[in-house]
């Protein structure tokens, strides 16, 4: 046997021990040498040397290969792929990457695992890294010990029977490791009842080595693995772009930058995205954060702010998988693919410069649920945070929100929140001792009308006629329900076969909502507005709430169904948006369902009075359109601040349900600040088991438009679900599903080749790329090629 295989393996395509030991080393000292601000933050909360306790974890984290049971069994797995390269006629003692991935392609091709003597050695290699560390006496810290543990996500209630069996001599023996996890479960539970800034902080102290390491390793076999196309190189936040003068929105940022957390006022469209990153390049000038994070409120938001960002700063990082695809997708492959894939990597981990993503991402990275959030957490302590829009007529969501920034608040994050009509009460709530920063207003170019028609079916014809008479408009709808009901109408009774009326809700594939945005840009967008001397604009746009913030377009006339004030401001800023449009009118209508208002979403479904209760925000926004906005009257920025005021005088209260839940956060919190719970946690939804949730909205799943096939691992059927999927509501599946006759919905088995591990998921037919899957909503949908193809 050659030298080189009586070297320790680190895998099997042949990278040895120490090999691998040093590329960690090497990612690791990069790591803190790229983002010097980390190792400031830890020496100031924690009182330790980063860099130090970082590369010493990095030295002894992979020991336990080093175990026997380990290690034959990885030589027996590399000795198979050496016995795949003879009979390929390829040299036996040459190292390719390529070639050992083309490998694990043929084996997965067979139904055959790459390495399944180590899968099947029953021996956990971080975990018997710990045992040769107290064996040859080797002093680590708490910290240091408890990273090396959790480096590939084992640390873990759900893993508890790999500690207590792993290394054993019979079935009836416990094995040698259990000790570790008895000392390391004993440990999180005396920090556990502490007082929750002091978990935090000891959060913090414990995830900085554990997330880094768990980086510096990843890159490391990443870069093994595919080589340089897997490198990603991390920055902090740029330098921003500077123009002669300053709007009077980022005047008011930068007036409030010095503040630890800060309230913003200022109307949509008033530029408070430079007012942001100008905000937070003043926080990281003077190192109080080295990266920004923009938390929207919903991921159908993040996308567009994502790319003004980006055409400030350039490169942005996006969170969330499906705005990613909306804007890198269409690269489907090569190196630009591989770079915008690893940058999302980063994003992931808020390790991106700038990172948008949604307020519930930021929230469930609280929880401790999954290991990526101890990574999550810890660049979160680094960043400076801007809030934009958060739903203040929602307490569920307010609660949540409470408990993260008392959060960020304990580890010294810089944090603006930003807000067309936030409420004066919004200080209290967030505990903010400076003044409400209030940009003041630029000169109004446009006028723009409000008239409230209540709900009179015959006067809302007339708005959907003039707009036809007009050839252009933008409807809000509530619920996607009423959007094809608006849809139905407009089709029923538009002459012209090739006006454009574009559907554009939540429940499309991300390819889909991609080219509606563009679609709808084109048609209603700042450029077709300007050229409408020569081309008259011409489209109807109809729209749920994913178009209230997303979209940059436009109209001179708007219909909206009811919703509470701060909504209403976020639609209205779509009526007349460009200062050359001169006036713009909106009609507000109040939602009908079977005769009775339908408030929904601004109101919960009783299931013992079989209906919808409006939210208070929903009906005193009704009763003050119906006094003061009977006749059309123009409104201004300083009307919705005054109005919003109203509605919420006092911070929110908090129903029964949004205060356990609130508690049930704090616990999460409280609990799972250093090991794993065996719990289910759904990241894009927003769920922790079922006590837990960031919004009051019901579970969802997803429902492919196309069999998914030829999947190897979790990583495919992702990438699949980005291409093919739809998330829509849970109960809407059942519904169809209960159909004894003519569902449109079916049950296919799918098979996940690395895992070797069956699945089943929803699949259908009869999707429109026009109008989603309307047939959830419409039980007299018919796929037909009308709808399935955009005029």
């Amino acid at each position: 046997m050659s030298k080189k295989k009586q070297t320790p393996l680190a895998k099997p395509s042949g990278i040895t021990l120490p090999d691998h030991t040093r590329h960690v080393k090497e990612e690791a000292a990069y790591i803190v040498e790229r983002l010097p601000f980390l190792a400031k933050k830890y020496a100031m909360l924690c009182g330790d040397t980063l860099t130090e306790d970082l590369l010493k974890a990095a030295k002894f984290h992979d020991w336990g290969k080093a175990y026997s049971i380990w290690q034959e069994a990885c030589q027996k797995d590399h000795q198979a792929y050496l016995d795949w390269r003879a009979s390929n006629k390829l040299p036996i003692d040459k190292y390719s990457s390529a070639d050992y991935r083309r490998y694990e392609q043929e084996m997965r091709a067979s139904r055959k695992l790459a390495g399944k003597h180590i899968f099947n050695a029953s021996l956990r290699h971080e975990i018997a890294s710990l045992f040769f560390i107290e064996k040859n006496r080797v002093e680590l810290s708490e910290k240091l010990r408890t990273a090396i543990a959790a480096h590939h996500g084992k640390l873990s209630f759900k893993y508890k029977h790999r500690w207590k069996d792993d290394g054993r001599k019979s079935h009836s023996s416990i094995g040698p490791f259990i000790k570790y996890w008895n000392e390391i479960e004993a440990l999180s539970d005396e920090v556990s009842d502490k007082d929750v800034q002091q978990i935090l902080q000891k959060r913090y102290e414990f995830s900085a080595i554990r997330a880094l390491l768990q980086l510096a390793d990843t890159r490391a076999s990443r870069k093994e693995g595919e080589g340089n196309d897997a490198h990603y190189e991390l920055s902090s936040f740029p330098k921003v772009k500077r123009f002669p003068s300053l709007r009077p929105v980022q005047e008011a940022a930068l007036q409030v930058s010095d503040q630890p957390i800060s309230i913003l006022r200022a109307p949509t469209g008033s530029g408070k995205t430079h007012a942001a990153l100008l905000w937070a390049e003043e926080q990281t000038t003077k190192g109080r954060a080295d990266r920004l994070v923009i938390a929207m409120p919903t991921r159908f938001t993040s996308n567009a702010l994502a790319i003004g960002a980006a055409e400030q700063l350039g490169e942005t990082g996006l969170y969330h998988s499906s705005a990613w695809y909306n804007q890198f997708g269409d690269l489907k492959y090569g190196q630009a693919y591989k770079e915008a894939f690893e940058a999302h990597r980063m994003a992931k981990y808020l390790a991106t410069p700038v990172t948008v993503c949604t307020i519930d991402h930021l929230l469930i990275s609280l929880t401790g649920t999954r290991e990526a959030h101890h990574c999550t957490f810890f660049f979160l302590a680094n960043s400076a945070v801007v809030f934009d829009e958060a739903d203040f007529y929602d307490p569920f969501v307010q609660a949540n929100m409470v408990v993260l920034i008392q959060a960020l608040r304990v580890l010294k994050v810089p944090v603006l929140i930003m807000s067309a009509t936030v409420p004066d009460s919004a200080r209290s709530l967030y505990q903010v001792d400076y003044p409400i920063a209030v940009a003041k207003a630029d000169a109004r170019k446009t006028q723009k009308m409000l008239h409230y028609i209540g709900d009179s079916n015959s006067q809302k014809e007339l708005v959907l006629q003039k707009m036809i008479d007009l050839g252009e408009g933008i409807i809000y709808a509530n619920t996607v329900a009423r959007a094809l009901q608006y849809y139905r109408w407009l089709k029923d009774h538009v002459k012209e076969k090739d006006f454009p009326i574009v559907v554009y809700h939540s429940r499309f594939t991300e390819e889909d909502k991609k080219k509606i945005e563009e679609g709808l840009i084109d048609k209603l967008g700042k450029k077709a507005w300007e050229n409408s001397d020569q081309v008259p604009v011409k489209g109807i746009a109809i729209m749920t709430q994913i178009g209230e913030m997303s979209v940059n377009i436009s109209s001179t006339i708007m219909l909206s169904d009811l919703c509470p004030w701060d909504r209403l401001a976020q639609r209205i800023g779509r009526l007349a948006r460009f200062d050359f449009q001169k006036e713009g009118l909106c009609y507000v209508i109040t939602p009908l369902k079977k005769g009775l208002v339908y408030p929904a979403p601004y109101g919960e479904y009783s299931r013992k009075d079989k209906g919808w209760i409006p939210l208070k925000p929903f009906q005193e926004t009704e009763k003050q359109l119906k006094e003061q906005y009977s006749e059309p009257k123009e409104i201004t920025p300083e009307n919705f601040v005054d109005y919003v005021n109203e509605l919420y005088p006092e911070a929110p209260e908090l129903d029964s349900h949004a205060a356990a839940n609130q508690r049930s956060y704090q616990q999460l919190i409280r609990a799972n600040w250093l090991i794993l719970p065996d719990t289910r946690a759904d990241e894009d939804e927003g769920h922790v088991g079922a006590n837990w949730s960031s919004r009051h909205i019901p579970p969802q799943q997803v429902v492919y438009i196309e069999p998914p096939q030829d999947l190897s691992d979790y990583s495919d059927l992702q990438n699949f679900d980005l291409r093919y999927g739809v998330s829509v509501p849970q109960y809407l599946i059942e519904k169809e599903l209960r159909k004894k006759e003519g569902s449109r919905i079916s049950k296919l088995p799918i098979w996940l080749e690395k895992y070797d591990e069956e699945m089943t998921v929803c699949y259908t037919s009869d999707y429109s790329s026009k109008l989603g899957l309307a047939f959830l909503y419409d039980d007299h949908f018919i796929s037909d090629v009308t709808n399935q193809i955009d005029p």
